[in-house]
C-alpha cells in the first residue's frame, strides 16, 4: 500500500458509546441521536462482524479483508461499512483515552462530530464571565470550570443566607455570611486547579462596571437586578461581546437569547418579555407597585434544568461543536408538563441597540 493510501485510510475503532440492540424486528445500531434502525436483516451477521472487528484499531481495508474472509460479499460488507461510518460510530484510533480527565467529554464531542481534541483545546483558551453566583450561576460555574474552559471571573455583590441552600448546593452552612463569589470561587479551585478563577465582589449597577469587566468570549447572566439585561445587551453589543441569559420564570426553566453581535438578534430586537405600557403613566405605575411585592419561587430542580441547558450551549459555542439551541431565540421549558416554548429572537435590521453598533463596528458610517 503506498503512503498516500496509508494516509487515507486511519486505523479506526469503535466508539465506546455505540451499543447494539434488537427490537421488533428491527436491530438498532446505536441508540439516543446517532441510533440507525436496521431493518435488512440480511445485514445484521455483517454490521455485527464488522462491529466487533472494530473494537480495536482497524483500516477500513483490513476490515473489508476480515469480511471477506468470513464469506461476505462485496456489495453487504460495503453496505455494511457505510452503516458503521454513518453517524460518528467510528472515531479515530487514539482519540480516547480513558485515563484522561476530559476523556467521557471526549466522547460526548466525537458523538456530536466533532473533533474533540481542537474543541478541548478552545475550551481551554476560553475566557467566560459570568454575572451573578446564585442557583444558576453557581452552577454553570462548575459545568464550566470541570469541563476546562481556562479562565472564570464570577461577579456577584450577594453573601451566603440561610435561604439559599435550597438551591445553592456548592454553599454550606458554614459559608452563611460570605461573599458568594468568593467561595464559589474557591470550590470552582478545589474541582479544577487548572482553571483561572477570579472572583469579584461587586453587582451591576450601572453601565461603569460592565465597562471595567476583562475582555472575554462570553458573558452570562443570571443576576436578577431589574434592567440588567438591558445594561447587558448594549454593553456587549457595543463591545462586540457574545452573551446568553439564564434564568426562571416561576415553574418555566429558560435560557436564551445566545446573543453574537453582528451575526444574530441582541435582546432587543424581538419583544422576549411582558413590560408596562408606555402610553398609559397610570397603569404603568399600579404594575408597578404590584411587581414591587414580587419574590421568585426559586426551586433547585427548575435552577438546574436551566443551568444544564444554558451550560450545554455555552460549552457548544465556545468549543465550536453542534449548534447552540438559543441561538436566535428564547427557549422554556414548563417544567409542571415538559413543554417547550420557544420566542423567535432573529436579528431586526432597524434596531435601535444593534444596528448603529453593528455598522459603526464595521465602519460603515
Amino acid at each position: 500500500m503506498s503512503p498516500d493510501a496509508v494516509h487515507h485510510d486511519p486505523p479506526r475503532v469503535l466508539a465506546p458509546y455505540v451499543r447494539v440492540g434488537v427490537q421488533d424486528e428491527t436491530l438498532f445500531l446505536g441508540f439516543g441521536s446517532i441510533r440507525q434502525p436496521v431493518h435488512d436483516r440480511a445485514l445484521w451477521e455483517p454490521l455485527l462482524l464488522l462491529a466487533d472487528h472494530f473494537r480495536k484499531p482497524r483500516t477500513r481495508e483490513a476490515a473489508s479483508v476480515h469480511l471477506h474472509s468470513r464469506g461476505v460479499d462485496a456489495a453487504s460488507a460495503e453496505a455494511a461499512m457505510l452503516l458503521l461510518e454513518h453517524g460518528n460510530c467510528l472515531i479515530p484510533a487514539h482519540s480516547y483515552d480513558r485515563a484522561d480527565r476530559y476523556s467521557r467529554h471526549t466522547l460526548f464531542y466525537e458523538l456530536s462530530g466533532a473533533d474533540a481534541e481542537r474543541v478541548q483545546r478552545r475550551l481551554g483558551e476560553a475566557s467566560v464571565v459570568l454575572l451573578g453566583c446564585g442557583g444558576i450561576g453557581s452552577l454553570v460555574a462548575v459545568t464550566l470550570a470541570t469541563a476546562g474552559v481556562g479562565e472564570l471571573v464570577l461577579m456577584d455583590g450577594d453573601h451566603v443566607e440561610l435561604s439559599n441552600l435550597t438551591r445553592q448546593f456548592l454553599f454550606t452552612e458554614t459559608d452563611i455570611g460570605l461573599p458568594k463569589a468568593e467561595v464559589l470561587a474557591r470550590e470552582l479551585r478545589r474541582r479544577n486547579s487548572s482553571c483561572r478563577v477570579r472572583p469579584v465582589v461587586r453587582g451591576v449597577a450601572d453601565t461603569t462596571d460592565l465597562e471595567h469587566l476583562p475582555a472575554c468570549d462570553l458573558l452570562v447572566v443570571s443576576a436578577d437586578s431589574p434592567g440588567l439585561t438591558g445594561l447587558v445587551n448594549a454593553h456587549c453589543v457595543t463591545s462586540g461581546t457574545a452573551w446568553l441569559n439564564a434564568c426562571y420564570v416561576n415553574d418555566i426553566a429558560v435560557w436564551g437569547p445566545l446573543v453574537v453581535p453582528g451575526t444574530t438578534g441582541c435582546w432587543n430586537c424581538r419583544p422576549l418579555t411582558a413590560r408596562p405600557p408606555e402610553d398609559e403613566a397610570e397603569l404603568a405605575s399600579l404594575i408597578a407597585r404590584v411587581n414591587g411585592r414580587y419574590q421568585a419561587p426559586s426551586n433547585g430542580p427548575v435552577n438546574m434544568l436551566a443551568s444544564s441547558l444554558a451550560a450545554l450551549d455555552v460549552l457548544r459555542h465556545l468549543g465550536g461543536f453542534g449548534t447552540p439551541a438559543s441561538l436566535n431565540r428564547r427557549v422554556g421549558v414548563w417544567s409542571h408538563d415538559l413543554t417547550l416554548d420557544q420566542q423567535a429572537a432573529e436579528r431586526d435590521p432597524t434596531c435601535p441597540t444593534c444596528a448603529e453598533a453593528v455598522l459603526s463596528r464595521e465602519g460603515v458610517r
